[in-house]
């Protein structure tokens, strides 16, 4: 047991993300999330990723806060998407005192006085016009002390270059846009964030579970927001995990450890035995060279 807050060097770059145990991918026992939530501390990861649209999330971070008695982990929350339990369901309120009154309740929810990093929730979803607003209301959130940190949380169209050029975030999560079967933030959003010095974070490592337990299921009948041509890279990013007698989710999470780049991992287990593979995983350390850059070609020549 860590209780220390002392984390492994393997685990430094990690953050548990908490969209499935908050129950977006199905329904979870809030109990048992919780107790996943503390293994992970226990482990030693240190920071924890949730929001308000992730189910009961934020509830579930809020009440393993409250049973920990190690070290406060690093929490990042979200603000402009509201409550909800689906992932293909958006409920979206980017106007400032809809804003204000979310991050209230988030910072009443978890118990924490201050947000270690507060991210825009899906920018793409907001409409032009709310746009400059809502990054002021943010920006306030900072100055005020509400937040350490601001963010955006998700992939973000070209309207928001020109703040992140201008320095108001300090943070970039993006989900399917850095992969074992898609490279594309690595040669756009990673170097640009370094040379902005601009933390990234990389969700959905596992491209929402095509590189993990729904490999089959999606190759077999494709869901209709997943492109077909990630598909058949995940299917040949399958078979160099045969061939390297590596389990699929293990090989694509060590990838993520290989890239020279300083990125942060958000992973997203739905259960402790989700999280306890992925820890495992990972303690395993990059994958080899000569496989990391075979699947660095792959992606890029498929």
């Amino acid at each position: 047991m860590n209780e220390q807050g002392n984390t492994p060097f393997f685990l430094q770059q990690y953050v548990l993300g908490t969209a499935g145990l908050g129950g977006v991918w199905g329904a979870v026992d809030p109990e048992a999330s919780v107790h996943t939530v503390i293994h992970a501390l226990e482990a030693g990861i240190s920071a924890i990723d949730t929001a308000p649209a992730y189910g009961n999330g934020e509830q579930i971070v809020g009440e393993a806060l409250r049973q920990w008695k190690g070290t406060r982990p690093r929490i990042s929350t979200k603000v402009g998407r509201l409550k909800s339990y689906a992932s293909d369901h958006g409920i979206y309120d980017y106007t400032p005192g809809a804003m204000v009154k979310s991050v209230e309740g988030s910072l009443e929810i978890l118990g924490i006085p201050a947000i270690d990093v507060l991210f825009l929730h899906e920018p793409a979803a907001i409409p032009e016009p709310e746009i400059g607003p809502a990054i002021a209301k943010m920006m306030d959130f900072k100055r005020e002390g509400y937040a350490r940190k601001i963010g955006l949380g998700g992939n973000y169209p070209p309207s928001f270059l020109k703040y992140l050029e201008a320095g108001m975030f300090d943070v970039v999560m993006e989900y399917n846009r850095l992969n074992a079967c898609c490279t594309d933030a690595l040669d756009t959003t990673l170097p640009e964030c370094c040379s902005r010095n601009i933390a990234y974070w990389a969700a959905s490592p596992l491209h929402m579970g095509l590189l993990g337990r729904c490999f089959n299921a999606f190759a077999a009948a494709r869901p209709e927001w997943l492109e077909q041509r990630y598909i058949d890279t995940a299917s040949g990013i399958h078979q160099m995990a045969v061939e390297h007698h590596l389990q699929l989710p293990s090989l694509a999470l060590r990838f993520l450890q290989s890239i020279p780049l300083p990125v942060n991992i958000v992973i997203g287990p739905a259960s402790q035995k989700e999280l306890g593979d992925s820890l495992t995983a990972i303690a395993r350390g990059p994958l080899a060279e000569d496989l990391y850059h075979k699947i660095i070609h792959y992606t890029k020549n498929i």
